[in-house]
């Protein structure tokens, strides 16, 4: 299909397909906001991970939401491409380099289906796609290009979160149940990643929070379940005594804490995606993954990271003991904290 013929579309039923991590998927909502915009009569269907589905809601526009379990299995899939059929779906966007897809797509009987193209992997069942280029962003340039494939108006391109009144009084209680009183600064801490050879070490971490405490500073330790050993080993490592509110929020809650901080000092990580997606600007700790592939999306960030040489490491495996996250210093995290501040 020609690109005029792409950009003359109007589906009656539009199917996106989304990622499972939390911050693909708010870099994803940016894509989606487009889409919408682009065929505002067409039923929206979102299919997301089950780990990510709580960045959507209160999402306008979406009619509605499709959770794709972690672990599906062959029968869960079989039943996934079913219920596609029963769909009637006239347009796949792919938001995602995943073959898989595609496939289930095609055998969903959508038959209109676009998406980024990494391998050359069932490339001929795609009705169009963008190459994937390891160049650029994975999620915000890439998604980007292919609603653009599509006639999509991407001149107000920004990832967008939609936290509720609730979720912000929940985040500015949780505050204050931490023991801020609304007039101390606030710099946020997320110690946690989706791989542990991205993450800092809490010992630094918490020689972070000491030096700023030093200087009137309050650190808030954020995260989800998952990261509260880690909070617990920064606060065994402090004089100083943060806010702890990890395990403590929700996606969304989260987000509407975000306007509180000055300041996030994070790995690249789903926080990190939420916090430039709010506008709050982050201090990244990077190591093997590339910021310019997975970085945070916006302008005023800093980004830390001395991974040469790191010969053999890739984005998903490290084997030189994180050397690469080992040199980044307290004393330049502390100093590119404070010039923000």
């Amino acid at each position: 299909m020609k690109a005029s013929d792409l950009q003359k579309l109007y589906p009656a039923r539009l199917f996106v397909f989304l990622r499972e991590h939390i911050g693909d998927v708010v870099n994803s909502t940016a894509a989606l906001h487009c889409l919408r915009q682009r065929f505002p009569d067409a039923h929206l269907c979102v299919e997301v991970g089950e780990r990510a589905v709580e960045a959507l809601q209160n999402f306008p526009g979406i009619d509605d939401i499709w959770i794709r379990p972690t672990h599906q299995g062959l029968w869960g899939k079989l039943r996934f491409i079913r219920r596609l059929r029963e769909g009637h779906f006239d347009l796949a966007v792919i938001l995602d380099d995943s073959a898989d897809m595609v496939l289930h797509a095609w055998l969903g009987g959508i038959p209109v289906r676009v998406g980024v193209r990494r391998k050359e992997k069932f490339q001929r069942l795609y009705t169009a796609f963008v190459p994937h280029d390891p160049s650029r962003h994975e999620t915000l340039e890439h998604f980007r290009d292919l609603v653009e494939l599509l006639g999509c108006d991407t001149s107000d391109y920004r990832p967008r979160l939609y936290p509720s009144s609730e979720d912000t009084r929940t985040a500015e209680q949780e505050l204050h149940r931490a023991g801020w009183d609304g007039s101390i600064m606030l710099v946020g801490i997320n110690p946690g990643a989706s791989r542990e050879h991205r993450q800092w070490f809490p010992d630094r971490f918490a020689q972070v929070s000491d030096a700023l405490a030093e200087q009137g500073i309050t650190c808030a330790l954020l995260g989800g379940p998952g990261d509260k050993h880690l909070a617990e080993e920064i606060l065994a490592n402090c004089r100083s005594r943060p806010l702890v509110l990890t395990g403590r929020l929700t996606v969304l809650q989260l987000a509407a804490l975000m306007p509180y901080l000055r300041l996030l000092i994070t790995a690249d990580s789903g926080p990190m995606h939420i916090a430039a997606a709010m506008g709050t600007r982050v201090v990244a700790l990077y190591g093997v993954s590339d910021p310019a592939y997975t970085g945070p999306f916006g302008d005023g960030h800093t980004i830390i990271r001395h991974n040469e040489p790191c010969t053999g490491c890739t984005a998903e495996r490290c084997v030189h003991d994180r050397e690469c996250m080992k040199r980044i210093s307290v004393e330049e995290v502390v100093a590119s904290t404070v010039l923000h501040l």
